[in-house]
């Protein structure tokens, strides 16, 4: 597996459920933005980043997570590159942040592979479901940007 999306978070609180509804639509938008490296790209939509995502992380060259963030306003998103966290954070039982999924999947085989983070601000996160306007307005510009960062080398 080349390139692994990981799309996280509750779709039952609103705009929380952004990186889920990023992988649903990614699956079917991927051919027309990245044509036959399309087919490269695994998707994965879960509640929760978990240790269960270590080996099919540690066996891509690329991954990127997306998830809501309060820190962003509503709709923006952010890049970040992640390092994997040090051994002396100690693995906990569940995985909340990217980078200890990044040191749980070095361990795995010695090496971690480039992991981004696209941070999309969100704006409710109530109970409910559907995305706010201003992020669900957001969500074909983070398609092309996975999709451009998957297909940057």
């Amino acid at each position: 597996m080349k390139y692994l999306l990981i799309g996280y978070g509750n779709p039952l609180r609103s705009d929380d459920g952004v990186g889920c509804h990023v992988a649903g639509e990614f699956v079917d938008d991927a051919p027309a933005l990245m044509g036959a490296a399309s087919a490269d790209v695994h998707v994965v939509s879960v509640g929760e980043l978990a240790p269960e995502l270590a080996e099919p992380v540690a066996q891509s060259e690329r991954v990127v997570v997306v998830n809501a963030s309060y820190g962003e306003l509503p709709g923006e998103f952010t890049v970040r590159r992640v390092e994997p966290a040090s051994e002396a954070d100690g693995p906990a039982s569940y995985v909340y942040d990217p980078a200890t999924l990044a040191a749980w999947a070095r361990g795995t085989d010695g090496k971690a592979p480039e992991i981004l983070v696209v941070a999309v601000g969100a704006a409710n996160c109530a109970f409910g479901q559907g995305l706010s306007p201003d992020v669900a307005e957001a969500v074909p510009s983070v398609l092309e940007k996975i999709a451009a960062l998957f297909l940057s080398d």
